[in-house]
């Protein structure tokens, strides 16, 4: 499995993801992104991932519904999916912020973050993030993060406005 498969499959939480076109794709800095839509066209999420010296790689989620999570996959990990870790993450010298990952691949975790503006504020102003857990220590540099996340907010609220709105049939008569 792709390190870009195993990323996406537990984001989407559905069967296959089909991106609509090249047009949902889009590069900010060291950032990757692209709205994802499901087999039935319908939109889902946006992602963006950024790729560390070492191979691993740390994405950013944010749903339809505007939850928004990160992803770790690092194919030399081994864990057992469906546990759940406590996570710190640092954030240059900020306080500390503590999150619950669920294990969603052998080889990777999701840690969904709050939508709160310390939160937030850390990732778009942040120069280092750290991802503390379970013996492991793994630091990003966050280089053009701030405008990613705007793009990643940007690509939620376009997709969402192009989604199919199913009206009710007419009763027959």
């Amino acid at each position: 499995m792709t390190i870009r498969a195993m990323l996406l499959g537990p984001l989407l939480m559905a069967a296959a993801v089909t991106p609509l076109s090249a047009d949902t794709s889009f590069v900010s800095g060291v950032w990757k992104g692209e709205a994802n839509y499901d087999s039935d066209g319908n939109f889902r999420d946006c992602t963006m991932t950024a790729q560390s010296d070492d191979g691993i790689l740390l994405g950013f989620v944010i749903s339809k519904d505007y939850d928004w999570g990160l992803v770790l996959a690092d194919e030399r990990r081994q864990f057992e999916v469906g546990e759940t870790h406590g996570v710190i993450l640092l954030v240059d010298a900020r306080d500390p912020i503590p999150a619950l990952a669920k294990v969603v691949d052998p080889h990777g975790i999701l840690i969904p973050l709050d939508n709160s503006s310390p939160v937030i504020e850390a990732m778009r102003e942040g120069r280092v993030l750290t991802i503390q857990t379970d013996g492991m220590q793994v630091s990003f540099k966050l280089t053009g993060t701030r405008d990613a996340i705007a793009e990643l907010a940007a690509c939620v609220t376009e997709n969402k406005s192009t989604e199919k709105v199913e009206l009710p049939s007419a009763p027959r008569v």
